[in-house]
């Protein structure tokens, strides 16, 4: 049984699926610490009082931007100003999202694995970003928080030994938010025709998505520690990571 990452209800009700992954377990018994990695949606909508919440109770030092140069400048909230940016962008290179089949898992897992493929160096910057003590606490977001985000936590979480059913527990919690997120979306210049054209399976984050994805992950490179090897990141930082990001 998966335990849940810890909530952080009330702290910034206009960031959308915002929570913190403290809390999974590893698969030696260990635990995620809480105050390290959080996760969110579209910082689109904050105000200075919830971000100095952000701050203040949650110790948000750093904030990671996974979208676009173009979705940064459109959707992002001046308050957040007051949070150090770091923008990594992950993308899948030509590949663009399939509407016919954006609902399928498979599709979706594999789309991720693009992900890995065409975005190395902002994936392995991620992780070194978390592993680093001075940034605690990071916060990661693209717009949804399911799609980009979902690939560099998964990636993280995994190559520090936490449990399948925990890394994929976490994933699946952001179908949670999509019905708020969508009426953010509405608001979003860049998101409004899109919607219209998206089915609605493709707001989802099914379990299946992400196990499957942990499955490309290991038969095509070995593992999230290995993928993470392979470019640039060393024994080193991975014990680092363990360090920061792991408890007893």
């Amino acid at each position: 049984m998966s335990t849940a990452p810890s909530p952080v209800p009330g702290t910034a009700p206009d960031l959308l699926n915002l929570r913190d992954v403290g809390g999974l377990r590893t698969a030696d018994g260990r635990t995620v610490r809480p105050g390290v990695l959080l996760r969110c949606a579209t910082p689109a909508f904050v105000d200075d009082e919830q971000v100095a919440r952000l701050v203040d109770e949650l110790g948000v030092a750093t904030r990671v931007d996974l979208r676009s140069e173009k979705e940064a400048v459109e959707a992002t909230s001046a308050a957040f100003d007051a949070v150090a940016v770091e923008h990594l962008e992950v993308h899948a290179g030509e590949t663009r999202w399939d509407f016919d089949s954006a609902h399928l898992s498979d599709w979706v897992a594999g789309h991720y694995l693009r992900f890995t493929e065409h975005s190395p160096d902002s994936l392995v910057g991620f992780v070194r970003l978390v592993a680093d003590p001075a940034r605690t606490a990071v916060l990661a977001h693209c717009t949804a928080g399911k799609d980009r985000t979902g690939t560099a936590v998964a990636l993280t979480l995994a190559a520090v030994g936490v449990r399948e059913d925990d890394v994929v527990a976490d994933y699946a919690r952001t179908e949670q938010a999509m019905p708020l997120l969508r009426e953010q979306f509405r608001r979003l210049p860049s998101y409004q025709e899109r919607l219209e054209a998206l089915p609605a399976e493709a707001f989802g984050s099914t379990p299946e998505t992400m196990r499957r994805f942990l499955r490309l992950v290991e038969q095509t490179y070995g593992g999230a520690r290995a993928y993470l090897r392979a470019h640039g990141l060393t024994d080193a930082e991975l014990a680092g990571l363990e360090r920061h990001l792991l408890g007893d």
